[in-house]
C-alpha cells in the first residue's frame, strides 16, 4: 500500500490522504458518473459532515439544492420530489454521514427510497459517502439508483490526549477526506473531466496541504493564538458565505475544549456574545474585502479583543489583524482553510496537557462519539 506522508507537524493529515487515496476505484467511478450527469444535485448532512460537504460542493457548475432554501419546494422530500421530477430529468440526493446513521439524513434517504419505489421514478438517484457501507444509508448501494463510495476514517480510539495528534479527535480524518472528495470531484465535473482527475488532483493538493499546514503550525501567529486559547478567555470565529462552514466546524471542535476550561467557542452571529477584553476573534475571509467582516472585525477591536484572520491575499483584513495568508484561488481557499485550522483544538489539548491539565473522561468520550459527526 503506497503511504503518503504530506505533514511532518500534524500526522492525523497523512491518514486522510491515505483514505482518500484507498477508495475503491470502481466504487466511485459510479458515484462520480452519476453526478457528473445530474441536472440538479441536492446536498444533505448534519453537524460537520454537512459543512464538509457544503465547502466541498460549493461552486458546481450544476444546480445544486439544500432543505434550508428559501425557495426548496417543500417542507420534505417527499413534498419536494414530485415538483422536482417536473423540473429536472436526473437528480441526486448526495448524502455526507460518516457513520451512515445520522438521524435526519436517515430519515430523508429512507423517504426518498420509499417514493422511488411507491411511484417507479427513474428520476431520482441517491449517492453517499459513507465510513460504514453496512450501515442503514450504505446499503442503500444494494438499489439500483443507489451509489455508495466507503471512505475510512480513524480506525481506533486514541488512548490519550497525545495520541489526538496522530489520530485526529471527532472523526478529522473522515470529515476532511470527505470534504476534499467532494472538493476534487467538484472540480473535475467543472472542468469536464472523468472520474481518474478526481485522484490526480488529489495527489497534487496534497502536496500543497502538507506544505501550507506546516507552515500553519509553525508560525508565530498559530502559537500566538494557543496561547490565547489556554487562557480564561472566549473565542468567536467568523466568516459569511462558504467560510462561514468553515468557521463552523472548527468552533464546533473548539468548543468542547473551551468548556472544559470554563470558557465557550462561538460561530459568530446574533447568539455570540459582545466580547470582553482580552477574547479572541478569528476571521475567515478568501478576499479579505468583505464589508460585514471588515465592519464587525473594526467594532469588535474596540473592546481591546485579540483579532487573528486567515484570508487568501494581503487585504483589508491582513492588514487589520494579525493574520496568515494561504495564497490560492476562492475555489479552493475554503477547502485549504478548514485543513490548516483542524489541528487548533489538538494542539490546545497538547499544551493543556503539558500544564497538568487533564480533560474529563466524559469529555473523550463525548468526543468520540459526538452527535455532530
Amino acid at each position: 500500500m503506497r503511504t503518503h506522508h504530506i505533514s511532518r507537524e500534524v500526522g492525523y493529515i497523512n491518514g486522510v490522504i491515505q483514505h482518500v487515496h484507498n477508495v475503491k476505484r470502481d466504487e466511485f467511478k459510479r458515484f462520480f458518473d452519476v453526478l457528473a450527469d445530474a441536472d440538479c444535485i441536492i446536498l444533505l448532512g448534519e453537524g460537520r459532515s454537512q459543512s464538509a460537504l457544503y465547502i466541498g460542493m460549493g461552486q458546481l457548475d450544476r444546480e445544486v439544492r439544500t432543505f434550508v432554501d428559501i425557495d426548496f419546494p417543500g417542507r420534505n422530500i417527499l413534498e419536494a420530489a414530485p415538483v422536482l421530477e417536473r423540473k429536472y430529468d436526473r437528480i441526486v440526493l448526495l448524502v455526507n454521514s460518516g457513520s451512515g446513521e445520522t438521524t435526519t439524513p436517515k430519515i430523508v434517504v429512507n423517504q426518498l427510497t420509499e417514493y422511488i419505489e411507491r411511484t417507479k421514478s427513474e428520476k431520482f438517484s441517491i449517492a453517499a459517502v459513507v465510513a460504514n457501507p453496512r450501515s442503514t444509508i450504505g446499503r442503500i448501494a444494494e438499489k439500483e439508483y443507489g451509489y455508495v463510495v466507503e471512505l475510512r476514517g480513524r480506525e481506533r480510539a486514541p488512548n490519550d490526549a497525545d495520541e489526538f495528534l496522530k489520530h485526529g479527535i471527532m472523526n478529522d480524518v473522515y470529515e476532511l477526506g470527505s470534504m476534499l472528495l467532494f472538493q476534487k470531484t467538484k472540480e473535475a465535473i467543472n472542468e469536464g473531466k472523468d472520474d481518474s482527475a478526481v485522484f490526480e488532483k488529489i495527489d497534487a493538493e496534497s502536496r500543497v496541504i502538507g506544505e501550507f499546514v506546516d507552515r500553519f503550525v509553525c508560525s508565530e501567529m498559530y502559537n500566538k493564538v494557543i496561547d490565547r486559547l489556554e487562557t480564561r478567555s472566549r473565542i468567536t470565529i467568523g466568516g459569511v458565505g462558504p467560510a462561514r462552514n468553515v468557521a463552523k466546524m472548527t468552533a464546533i471542535r473548539l468548543q468542547h475544549v473551551k468548556r472544559a476550561l470554563g470558557d465557550e467557542a462561538y460561530l459568530a452571529g446574533p447568539f455570540a456574545p459582545r466580547p470582553r477584553a482580552c477574547d479572541v476573534l478569528f476571521f475567515i475571509s478568501w478576499s479579505g474585502e468583505t464589508e460585514t467582516i471588515l465592519k464587525w472585525a473594526r467594532e469588535q477591536q474596540e473592546f481591546g479583543v485579540y483579532a487573528y484572520s486567515l484570508v487568501g491575499k494581503e487585504s483589508t483584513l491582513s492588514r487589520e489583524s494579525e493574520s496568515f495568508i494561504i495564497e490560492s484561488s476562492p475555489t479552493v481557499f475554503y477547502e485549504r482553510a478548514t485543513f490548516a485550522l483542524s489541528p487548533l483544538p489538538l494542539h490546545l489539548v497538547e499544551r493543556l496537557n503539558q500544564r497538568g491539565f487533564r480533560l474529563p473522561e466524559y469529555i473523550m468520550t463525548w468526543w468520540q462519539h459526538s452527535v455532530t459527526q
